[in-house]
């Protein structure tokens, strides 16, 4: 009998947790059976809350970046308050749109790790792949933005103006460099420290469930997050 045959099936919130206390527990589990529905779930519930809890300060910056925006300048008075008032409202309902976010970033994310995989000659499947990116979003997209979101729930919204003031409410790379233009901060707020945190356990979950070269598991989660912040970086105003 092999040892993923051997390995006990577990609850999919079991496997969340042991994520969190004992990687190596949870990618022998993922390894037999792609839980991914708990963790899909709990993300969303988590990020969802935490997505609505900084709608204010959200809303604040968009106010802000509006009323000095040099395009919005040429508009009349009528038309500048309409455009500030959709631009808002928006901004209140972008939390229910979270789930979409989520499920779109764990499919392509999952589409990198087959890639990675096939290149480093390993045997995981999409549906593990998937699983592992569903699992691992539980960090980033679940408790890093409930946490983002209570931060600032407890800050007065009006005392962020700009994107990169929100982005660098919590810990990461930007906090080394106080000051650095927008694109910079953008870029450096990727690497969080949930960020940090994923990349150790992708890593270790590639190794474990596609059973890739330790270069080839290292190397996917850190290019990716150098993906997202360049993406971020080149969006940033």
């Amino acid at each position: 009998m092999t040892p993923d045959i051997a390995a006990p099936k577990r609850n999919g919130l079991a496997v969340l947790w042991d994520l969190l206390v004992a990687p190596s527990d949870a990618f022998a589990e993922l390894r037999v059976v792609p839980h991914w529905g708990w963790a899909f779930v709990v993300t969303c519930i988590l990020g969802m809350i935490g997505s609505y809890l900084l709608v204010p300060a959200a809303q604040h910056v968009t106010q802000y970046t509006l009323a000095h925006s040099a395009q919005l300048a040429t508009l009349t008075a009528d038309q500048q308050a309409n455009q500030k008032k959709v631009a808002v409202a928006i901004q209140g309902f972008s939390w229910l749109f979270f789930p979409i976010i989520v499920a779109f970033s764990v499919a392509f994310v999952a589409l990198l790790f087959l890639i990675a995989s096939a290149i480093g000659r390993g045997s995981a499947t999409y549906m593990k792949c998937f699983a592992l990116a569903a699992n691992v979003a539980f960090l980033n997209f679940g408790i890093g933005y409930f946490l983002y979101g209570l931060v600032l729930a407890f800050r007065d919204p009006t005392s962020f103006s700009t994107t990169a003031d929100l982005k660098g409410a919590l810990p990461s790379l930007a906090w080394l460099v106080p000051g650095a233009g927008a694109k910079v901060v953008a870029f450096l707020t990727t690497f969080s420290v949930f960020q940090v945190w994923s990349i150790v356990l992708i890593a270790l979950g590639l190794r474990a469930i596609a059973g890739v070269s330790a270069a080839v598991a290292w190397a996917t989660p850190i290019l990716i997050a150098v993906l997202g912040g360049a993406v971020a970086a080149a969006f940033a105003t």
